[in-house]
């Protein structure tokens, strides 16, 4: 029998962990955003968090979906040998998306790393330290991975994030290094699709309608229906 989601969460640590029986995916009256700072569409998907909160004054409940988790053995392909001779390559589908979005992706990209401590040390942020604080590390990890090519794989820069959040970096760095929050982070493949969640940046308004690697229009229209109906809940109440 599926359980209804509650109309607010209660702030419990237990509501982010996929393995507790009190996990959700949100709230009748909270936007819950899964995402892993390793995906460009995430990229993507932080700069339209932030235009849809300062367009409409939403928050959003943070959570990591793990695209790589430590279980899964990954090592990228050697890039291709540049061929001076060959044709433009024909623009992808998330080339297309991040020019149609306004979002200028770094060239070339940051390489690949393992995201396991930045999403552990998030929800440290999170739980630990609260919203303001979980975004100024937020940020961090972002700029710092797609803007700065930093290693967000490596505890002293993600350190160095925690203290410029206002977190205790003793803490933080036991923490992660415990993997306090491990069952808070949600791993693909199989933990994320039992979820309901296949892709990241995936949104889920009011833990009902879930939007995934879409278009900025999209999102601001679904953010028009969830403060709707979450004025009729907080009407009822």
């Amino acid at each position: 029998m599926r359980i209804p989601p509650p109309v607010t969460l209660t702030g419990d640590p237990d509501e982010r962990n996929h393995k507790s029986p009190k996990f959700t995916l949100g709230s009748l009256t909270t936007i819950t955003l899964y995402h892993d700072p390793l995906c460009p569409w995430c990229y993507v998907g932080w700069k339209q968090a932030k235009r849809l909160r300062e367009e409409f004054g939403v928050e959003f409940e943070w959570r990591g979906a793990e695209l790589v988790p430590p279980s899964m053995e990954y090592t990228p392909a050697p890039p291709k040998p540049a061929d001076p001779d060959a044709p433009p390559k024909p623009k992808g589908r998330f080339d297309l998306f991040a020019e149609a979005e306004g979002v200028m992706m770094p060239d070339p990209r940051p390489k690949f790393t393992r995201t396991h401590k930045a999403l552990l040390g998030a929800e440290f942020a999170w739980i630990e330290g609260g919203p303001e604080k979980f975004e100024t590390f937020n940020d961090a990890v972002y700029q710092g991975y797609w803007e700065q090519g930093a290693d967000i794989d490596d505890l002293d820069v993600l350190a160095g994030y925690a203290a410029g959040a206002g977190l205790d970096v003793a803490q933080f760095r036991k923490a992660v290094g415990e993997e306090r929050y491990a069952d808070s982070v949600l791993p693909f493949d199989d933990d994320a699709y039992a979820a309901g969640v296949r892709h990241v940046p995936t949104f889920i308004f009011n833990a009902e309608e879930r939007l995934a690697e879409a278009p900025y229009t999209d999102l601001a229209r679904a953010t028009e229906r969830f403060l709707i109906r979450r004025e009729r809940f907080f009407k009822k109440e």
